[in-house]
């Protein structure tokens, strides 16, 4: 059996084209378990007429003693299940209908298998998006924790299905991030080996919406930035190879110019204190670029202005 997670939060809009696109699998060996975080419109309602006719479907509303958030249902969504395999999903996004048949074929003794999402907005078209599929190959990477820490094998929270056995050493998800928690998690998860079966199939239809805690933080880096330091504190901790620290060391510094950019010059000093105290310049070059960025910094900082122009000028 395949359990499916879903936290829920007022997708009373949304959630039919979901729930149908998992009614519509052809494999059938499976149950669905969704976790209302405390939806205000009518997100309950309508699930309950959706799933009334189907014992598969299980809602569940989050307890108050639990802390909102994606995250705490998911994690409660886990003591709920029965399932050999699980596959997180989300509420706004769609199944191919052979998605779970094809994952279960492949995965075999693997730990997970993880396929292809394609990213879409509006309206969802099946007559063109089950016909086409043009994301670039996944490739299997010889170091997988590298690969995924630095950003060579990407691999969102919904991307795999997992072997319940192997994920749940991991669980739970940390409740404290409002973003990157799937990174924190697989990034543990993935430091002791894991197996892994690739299929090159666009599988998951992924909503890109504009409320997203991830878009709030490229919109606004104050959002999520401790957060983002917090997962990658977690990354850090598990390894200091040159390659993982480097690809810490230029995220944080994009995070950096974009700080720089909006003026948020208290943002921008938390990024590079965040540098400086897990030592990413780790060789003399790059701590002559990191003195560089720092004097254009200090005269940015005096003239007020942002880095839009100026870009090369804070990058290594």
């Amino acid at each position: 059996m395949v359990s499916i997670i879903i936290p829920i939060y007022n997708r009373a809009y949304l959630i039919e084209e979901t729930i149908n696109s998992i009614k519509a699998q052809s494999y059938t060996d499976w149950e669905c378990i969704i976790v209302d975080d405390g939806s205000t419109d009518a997100t309950v309602e309508c699930v309950k007429a959706l799933i009334e006719a189907d014992n598969r479907f299980q809602l569940f509303e989050r307890p108050k003693t639990i802390t909102k958030g994606p995250s705490a249902c998911r994690n409660y969504g886990f003591t709920k299940i029965k399932g050999d395999y699980v596959q997180f999903f989300d509420s706004d996004d769609i199944m191919h209908p052979e998605h779970l048949k094809l994952k279960i074929n492949a995965i075999k003794d693997n730990d997970f298998v993880v396929c292809k999402l394609r990213t879409f907005s509006g309206d969802f078209n099946p007559e063109v998006f089950f016909k086409e599929d043009g994301s670039p190959k996944i490739t299997q990477p010889l170091n997988l924790f590298e690969a995924f820490v630095t950003g060579a094998f990407s691999m969102m929270m919904v991307a795999p299905l997992w072997r319940t056995k192997s994920l749940k050493p991991y669980l739970p998800i940390r409740e404290d991030l409002h973003i990157l928690e799937d990174h924190e998690l697989y990034a543990r998860a993935l430091f002791t080996q894991k197996k892994a079966a690739i299929l090159n199939n666009e599988l998951i239809y992924y909503r890109v919406a504009g409320a997203s805690s991830t878009n709030s933080f490229y919109s606004n880096v104050d959002y999520g930035l401790i957060s983002y330091f917090k997962a990658k504190k977690t990354v850090l901790k598990l390894s200091q190879t040159k390659p993982v620290k480097l690809s810490v060391l230029k995220m944080t510094l994009g995070f950096f110019r974009q700080a720089l950019a909006e003026r948020n010059f208290s943002a921008a000093n938390k990024c590079l204190r965040f540098i400086n105290e897990n030592k990413l310049c780790y060789n003399f070059s790059l701590k002559l670029k990191c003195l560089r960025i720092h004097f254009f910094y200090a005269i940015f900082k005096i003239i007020q202005r942002g880095d839009t122009k100026f870009k090369p000028l804070f990058k290594i």
